[in-house]
């Protein structure tokens, strides 16, 4: 089996072809793939397989094996590895179309040099927005916002993320009753710098700790920030380890048009 190692933003994947057939990949493959002792060592493992209406399909793990939902930062590798193993784009923009657990999804490379490229996600509308109160130990906001950008997202605002403990105070909230039993990605948002960039912090579920960087926890921070009242055309927010920019349309509570763009890098590819 080839595979190949990339990262998004310090969010790292391994990433497998099977255009031929469907891929059999096991939990315990998943899980043992993605350890960093005893496997090739990633946030989560993605398979690029033929589609029979679209350019090809893209099928997510996290870590633990757990599946079923969107990656952004997965999306935008699987789009870069379609360029590089020659799969034609249909999009009459230089897109590949293609199949995800949540739908169909459109992605481009904006530019390319090496092994590093930018490339550009198209995401699904998000049609629910939920506001959650939160209580006054939480600091000066008293509200977080609920959404699924292709998986469940909690995102809140906060001023101390330079100190803030996200691996406990994201497990608290991944954890909440109120998000039972699926539970929901945990997003620490803080403003910063002279141009008002968004920085983001989160925590995952599926890995269970904190990610460098996730795509549609960079997607769910842009439209928290709409809901606050911050209302752009385009969202400049910053990850551990690099930076983003999110766009979108909105008219009667929905968000459509939705674009997430940034960086992706083959880090290596192999053979086992």
């Amino acid at each position: 089996m080839d595979f190949y190692k990339y990262q998004a933003a310090g969010n790292d994947f391994v990433l497998v072809t099977s255009l031929e057939s469907r891929a059999d990949i096991s939990t315990d493959e998943v899980i043992r793939l993605c350890d960093r002792r005893y496997g090739i060592g990633a946030d989560g493992l993605i398979i690029l397989e033929g589609s029979m209406d679209y350019d090809f399909a893209m099928r997510f793990f996290n870590n633990d094996g757990s599946g079923g939902m969107m990656c952004g930062n997965g999306g935008r590798c699987i789009v870069d590895l379609a360029g590089r193993t020659g799969i034609p784009a249909s999009g009459k923009d230089g897109s590949w179309v293609f199949e995800a657990p949540d739908g169909i999804h459109r992605g481009r490379i904006v530019a390319s040099e090496g092994n590093k490229s930018i490339v550009c996600l198209s995401m699904n509308d998000i049609t629910s927005v939920e506001p959650v109160e939160l209580p006054e130990t939480e600091g000066q906001y008293s509200k977080a916002w609920r959404m699924n950008t292709g998986t469940d997202h909690l995102v809140m605002f906060r001023n101390d993320l330079n100190i803030l403990d996200v691996l406990k105070e994201g497990r608290r909230w991944r954890y909440d009753s109120r998000f039972a039993p699926k539970g929901v990605n945990v997003n620490f948002v803080q403003y910063s710098g002279q141009e008002e960039a968004l920085r983001v912090r989160t925590y995952e579920k599926g890995v269970e700790y904190e990610t460098l960087s996730c795509g549609t926890g960079i997607i769910a921070s842009a439209v928290a920030a709409w809901m606050k009242g911050d209302r752009r055309e385009k969202y400049t927010l910053r990850s551990t380890s690099d930076t983003f920019t999110v766009s979108f349309s909105h008219r009667s509570g929905i968000f459509s048009n939705v674009e997430l763009t940034g960086p992706v890098e083959l880090v290596f590819q192999a053979h086992l």
